[in-house]
């Protein structure tokens, strides 16, 4: 017992007392469990009466007499979601707005009533299915009726109908209700009659919203008496509260149509201002996809009309408000402050933006699902704010089914992602997350195409030899233009005279690029500008040579007024060793060879990095580079000496090669024989310089385009289908059934290699003898249904990606997109940008008429209509 005086007289339950109470509150409790129709009450207090609002689905009119003026309170809860297109038409100018835990807002609007009394309408704004009757609020006003009667009754057909157990026996609802059949055989339809979903009930569409005095179950609750549904359904056709909300409905329904409601004033203007916010976006659409287009930044330093540094967008809007009366009236209501709404803001870009994209986006998803097969490409490199992006990009062999083109091979950028691990687990999981996103299978992919990082190529880590694991058919064939690359890489670092070589230009351009005075002296003397080398540029080397190459005089000419004019002896000495460099023939004969080199490289570099390139064309390219090397390490030097006589005589110097001192080794006591070997100077430039740049270049370019032998093995009795017919049939034959083979995994194969050994013998006569594989698909588009196997074979073979430089030209987008100015631009709103911007062509083809009508539809609730 507590010693407190107010602890004396007090009394505590028992422990079974508080089970009791507890096991009675749980099953209060289990009983309002999954219940919908569950209300909590807000109430507030007015000087003459209370307001209840209920913060559920269900709406419910309350009305209370005024003390003073009798005014009637009406609380009508309006469809947020559903509802996105009503306004009210009572509604003039706003007064306040009340919040609700969080969820209720009421708004407070003023209006003048066009009877005697005065009403305040209050919308309470909730969720409702319009499309399920049992979701309806039981009391439903003018502005909620009509949008119901737009939509008009929905009969659910095509559904599996619930059972119920009345009097022991199954029963459901039935479609064949929606059908009357009369006395004559004839059948009627009752498309008043409607079923609900939510609560399993037949209801009566008209009288749902009409008839509020009627005591049936069809126009309140609906009934769900299966056994007895059609005597109640001919009982409550011909009742007379029936026939009138029948009426009522057909007349409203007529009156809609024809716009002739009371309020027809108000949805012509609605219609009008609904129409003037479409025109407003559309060019605001317009202007927005100008920008992206190009790459341009949108905001400045303010967002504000007519003010300095608002950037590209509103200058953009300040122009066309000049010309164009709709932006010109949309302005002008901005500036008179007659509207707050002008969707001018960065977020509304944002927006639009995103939208935009995505439908550029879904666009795309919808090509590569209709096409089934497709290769994917993949690149990483940092931005400007240190960020590794991913580069995705899908290459496909668009067939233009619906139009007359030819069919092409497209490689169509999707997006830009973030990672914070480049490692091939990192990697793979990306891309296969990416699929699932967009839906894409992974199935269906027959080609990988990445750079030569060992976390891409790698045999057992790499991110080819992961995804392989779960699609065989994803074949790898690594970046062509990578590995000629790395062969120029390779070959310049053969020798020591090669390194000097391009350490030599290096200091050419260091010299003049180190000041802003020797640059201008370059230019005096010079066309084109030297150029920097660069070891990842794949066209650097060709371009640095070639700048001294063609215009050796010239900058021999600015090095010397280096030399006589500069002030700073270190620039003295330096233009004076160069000219000396630059003058001895062993260099000029350097220049040259490599003139000649690289500008092979060039052209097979460039036509590798067509997207439309496939492996026939790309195995062409590099042996027919292989040939011109081949050929030109037989009498290539002498033609090059040729032209280097030439050069150095144009200089002024002489075209001999410096001649060293032997070097003599030491003998040991009585050997007497010599056994040195002297050669000229000449000869060991050539053996020890031309023949080594050439032999090396020749033997990486067998080594690491080795590949494209498996490809050959497998794809190559396609590259030149015309040239089957000089075929024996077993060959075709076996090398069809090898395909299949390469073509299947488990129980799933692309192609049946007996159904393409017939189609081949037939197709062989009919196909030109030097067609390529995208001419016979041209062929085989009129007449696919003959050859579906040729057909999907050549698609699987063009779909294989040569080289990722779709990849690589989508970085070039990146750094105009984020660069030093935009480093804080979102990731999301990159990747929509640089779509926009890469696929422009696909971007210009939208029409984006569904889009905006969306959105002005949503955005036009904003607006308050006199």
């Amino acid at each position: 017992m507590s010693s407190r005086d107010r602890d004396k007289f007090r009394s505590y339950p028992s422990g079974n007392a508080k089970t009791q109470k507890k096991n009675i509150r749980e099953k209060s409790l289990n009983k309002m469990r999954g219940s919908f129709n569950k209300y909590i009450n807000y109430k507030f207090d007015t000087p003459s009466s209370s307001i209840e609002i209920d913060n559920e689905v269900e709406i419910n009119k309350l009305q209370t007499e005024s003390n003073n003026s009798g005014n009637d309170f009406i609380i009508d809860t309006v469809n947020d979601y559903d509802m996105k297109n009503i306004e009210n038409d009572k509604f003039d100018t706003p007064s306040s707005s009340i919040k609700i835990d969080n969820e209720v807002e009421i708004n407070k609007l003023q209006t003048e009533s066009k009877s005697s009394s005065n009403d305040i309408i209050i919308n309470t704004v909730n969720d409702y299915d319009m499309t399920d009757i049992g979701c309806w609020p039981e009391i439903i006003n003018n502005d909620f009726r009509k949008e119901l009667i737009k939509l008009g009754p929905i009969q659910v057909k095509s559904y599996n109908f619930p059972q119920s157990e009345i009097n022991g026996e199954l029963r459901r609802f039935n479609p064949t209700l929606y059908d009357k059949r009369l006395d004559n055989g004839d059948v009627i339809k009752r498309n008043w009659l409607v079923h609900s979903k939510f609560k399993d009930r037949a209801f009566c569409f008209c009288c749902k919203l009409f008839d509020s005095h009627s005591t049936g179950n069809l126009s309140k609750n609906g009934i769900n008496d299966w056994r007895h549904i059609g005597e109640r359904l001919k009982s409550h056709e011909i009742t007379i509260p029936h026939y009138t909300s029948l009426q009522s409905w057909i007349e409203l329904k007529q009156r809609i149509s024809e716009l002739n409601t009371i309020d027809k004033l108000h949805l012509t203007k609605l219609n009008a201002e609904k129409k003037h916010w479409h025109d407003v976006i559309t060019r605001i659409l317009a202007v927005i996809h100008f920008l992206a287009k190009n790459s341009i930044a949108f905001r400045g330093s303010n967002d504000v009309l007519y003010q300095d540094n608002n950037g590209k967008f509103l200058s953009a809007i300040e122009m066309l408000s000049k010309f164009d009366p709709v932006i010109q009236k949309h302005v002008k209501r901005i500036k008179d402050k007659e509207t707050h709404v002008h969707y001018l803001g960065h977020r509304i870009q944002d927006e639009l933006i995103e939208i935009m994209a995505n439908e550029v986006r879904k666009s795309i998803i919808n090509l590569i699902k209709k096409h089934r097969y497709y290769s994917v490409i993949i690149d990483c490199t940092p931005d400007i704010s240190h960020q590794e992006q991913v580069s995705l990009v899908f290459r496909i062999v668009n067939m233009h089914w619906d139009k007359l083109t030819e069919p092409s091979i497209q490689e169509l950028f999707m997006d830009f992602v973030n990672i914070h691990s480049t490692s091939g687990l990192s990697l793979s999981n990306l891309l296969i997350s990416k699929l699932a996103e967009y839906e894409i299978p992974l199935s269906d992919c027959r080609g990988q195409g990445y750079d030569n990082g060992s976390n891409m190529v790698g045999e057992y880590q790499g991110v080819q030899s992961r995804i392989r694991a779960q699609n065989q058919r994803a074949f790898f064939a690594p970046c062509a233009a990578h590995k000629l690359n790395l062969l120029l890489c390779d070959v310049s670092q053969s020798c020591i005279r090669a390194i000097s070589f391009f350490g030599m230009i290096e200091r050419v351009y260091t010299l003049f690029s180190a000041s802003t005075k020797r640059w201008d002296i370059l230019k005096k003397h010079c066309s084109i500008v030297l150029k920097k080398w660069t070891a990842t540029r794949w066209e650097s080397r060709y371009k640095c040579v070639k700048a001294i190459r063609d215009q050796l005089p010239e900058v021999l000419n600015a090095l010397e007024e280096i030399a006589e004019c500069s002030n700073d002896p270190k620039s003295v000495s330096e233009a004076k060793s160069i000219i000396d460099e630059l003058m001895s023939f062993e260099f000029v004969l350097s220049l040259v060879i490599w003139h000649d080199i690289l500008g092979q490289v060039k052209i097979v570099n460039r036509i590798l990095q067509d997207p439309k390139m496939d492996l026939d064309a790309s195995a062409s390219s590099l042996g027919s580079l292989i040939t011109f090397l081949e050929k030109y390490r037989t009498n290539g030097f002498e033609n090059a000496k040729l032209v280097g006589i030439e050069i150095v005589e144009s200089i002024g110097g002489t075209a001999n090669f410096k001649e060293k001192r032997p070097r003599k080794k030491k003998k040991m006591f009585n050997y007497e024989s010599n056994d040195e070997y002297t050669i000229s100077s000449e000869e060991e430039f050539r053996r020890d310089y031309f023949l080594i740049l050439i032999d090396r270049a020749t033997e990486a370019l067998r080594v690491r385009f080795e590949y494209q032998s498996t490809f050959n093995s497998n794809f190559g009795f396609l590259y030149r289908i015309g040239k089957l017919k000089h075929q024996n049939d077993d060959f075709i034959k076996n090398c069809c059934n090898d395909l299949q083979n390469v073509l299947s995994e488990g129980n799933s194969r692309d192609i049946n290699g007996a159904d393409l050994y017939m189609e081949l013998l037939i197709f062989r006569s009919i196909v030109d003898e030097n067609a390529t594989p995208l001419q016979a698909l041209s062929f085989l588009k009129n007449v696919s249904s003959s050859f579906p196997n040729i057909e999907v074979a050549i698609r699987i073979m063009l779909t294989i990606p040569v080289t990722s430089a779709g990849a690589e030209r989508s970085f070039s987008k990146l750094k105009l997109i984020k660069n030093y100015l935009r480093s804080n631009l979102s990731q999301h709103k990159l990747s929509d940008l640089a779509l926009i911007s890469i696929e422009h062509s696909i971007a210009d083809s939208l029409s984006y008429n569904e889009t905006i009508d969306q959105f002005a539809s949503k955005k036009i609730r904003k607006k308050i209509f006199k």
